[in-house]
């Protein structure tokens, strides 16, 4: 590792003869401004690391052909990026597990429906149940949070989250079939 006086344009001319100690310097130099900056849009702390990880992964990886002019703005653009992907992933997720739990629920429906109109037979069957239960499914089935970690946040037992999610997937599933037929 080189010391804090090393100018940055010096660190990318080493990182582009492939010096891993001038990575790390860059690395030590910036991670926690950077994992600040994303700390600061994505709220998460898993999310931030993750996405600084990538970003000092993509940056060895491409230290040979990179032209990188200036180092800090570069790493604050490509971090503002991870972040807007990071964004539109969790935005796919959700919708994917949308579709999942639609496909759980109507396993063999020629029905049609649209996606507002499913969004919104959910919210209607979620809102018959008990708070709490209708909060665990959310972060369960839509907001795909694990089970483990629901139970922590909630200070409950794993078992009685996994009772929450069989009951609530019980009363949706029933709503929407009844949906389904109205329709």
């Amino acid at each position: 590792m080189y010391q804090n006086d090393v100018p940055d344009e010096r660190l990318l001319a080493l990182l582009k003869e492939d010096d891993p100690d001038a990575f790390e310097t860059i690395y030590h130099r910036y991670w926690r401004q950077l994992y600040a900056f994303v700390y600061q849009q994505v709220g998460g702390k898993e999310d931030a690391s993750e996405i600084i990880q990538e970003l000092m992964l993509s940056l060895w990886k491409n230290r040979m052909t990179s032209d990188i002019l200036h180092l800090r703005s570069f790493l604050f653009i490509a971090a503002r990026n991870q972040v807007n992907m990071h964004f539109r992933r969790e935005i796919n997720l959700k919708k994917y597990r949308e579709y999942q739990l639609m496909q759980e629920v109507f396993e063999s429906t020629d029905d049609i429906v649209t996606e507002k109109q499913l969004s919104e037979a959910i919210e209607r069957a979620l809102e018959r149940l008990p708070e709490k239960t209708a909060n665990i499914f959310r972060r369960n089935k839509l907001d795909d949070v694990s089970v483990k970690k629901i139970a922590t946040e909630m200070g409950l037992s794993d078992r009685a989250v996994e009772y929450h999610l069989t009951k609530s997937m019980r009363a949706v599933r029933k709503h929407l079939q009844k949906f389904l037929h109205d329709n």
